[in-house]
């Protein structure tokens, strides 16, 4: 399927996308008992979407593989650490118009520069270009993490579109190369869909989680169900990842 059509299902399904259209429907209905509760419905959704409680419960049922420790990277038998993609920023002005990574990749790869260190460990970035005809994310990751954290590179995977790929095209490339265990990054929230398909493609993985969304807040109880927009993009993120798994388990 196109990456354009996939991306374009994706954003109706997942919030605020799929409020947005049961809304409207709603608003089209208003003179029936059926429109009016698919408004309620809708803005009742919307709300605890953007709640900080909601979201980290949804954030929470996906944060189950812990941190790495200091013990457990020093006793690590992993022989490289493969960090993937998370999507880019095209033509970023301060760059000179150049593609560079968003944030999401910037703080995977500068985990995996930090893993690297600790553990002498090359890297692999992996990520391919879907939707853009810039350099691949992988590329992006190899310059930022030799030219700016200053650590190895092994190779790069600059060809895949989905973690699923990632999995399936990283798993000849370290066959080839007699990598047998890696380290894998991603984010916390993340973490789960990824060891799916990189254990199913047979890849020995030892989980190197980042970014972790705290599970509990620091303010008061009342702001916890202070409509947020940072609240909102965890929960969107959260969906993503829950429908992604049960994807990924259909397509087998």
């Amino acid at each position: 399927m196109p990456q354009e059509i996939v991306w374009t299902l994706k954003t109706l399904i997942l919030p605020p996308g799929i409020l947005i259209l049961l809304g409207l429907l709603g608003l089209f209905m208003a003179r029936r008992l059926l429109g009016r509760l698919l408004v309620l419905v809708t803005l009742a959704a919307l709300y605890l979407f953007s709640t900080p409680f909601f979201a980290q419960q949804l954030m929470g049922s996906l944060q189950v593989v812990g941190a790495l420790t200091e013990a457990q990277i020093g006793a690590s038998d992993a022989q490289a650490i493969v960090v993937l993609g998370a999507g880019r920023r095209e033509a970023a002005p301060e760059f000179g118009d150049r593609d560079t990574v968003n944030a999401l990749a910037l703080e995977r790869l500068r985990y995996a520069a930090w893993l690297s260190r600790k553990s002498g460990l090359p890297v692999i970035p992996s990520g391919g270009k879907p939707m853009s005809d810039g350099p691949s994310e992988a590329a992006m990751g190899r310059q930022i993490l030799e030219q700016e954290f200053g650590v190895k590179v092994l190779a790069i995977e600059d060809r895949s579109r989905t973690t699923r790929e990632q999995a399936l095209l990283l798993a000849d490339l370290l066959e080839k190369r007699g990598i047998r265990r890696i380290m894998l990054v991603t984010h916390a929230w993340h973490m789960l869909r990824a060891l799916d398909v990189f254990e199913g493609a047979g890849i020995d993985t030892q989980p190197a989680p980042t970014g972790f969304v705290p599970s509990g807040s620091s303010r008061s109880a009342y702001s916890d169900w202070l409509p947020d927009a940072g609240a909102l993009r965890n929960s969107y993120f959260a969906l993503h990842e829950h429908l992604g798994r049960w994807w990924y388990r259909l397509l087998g």
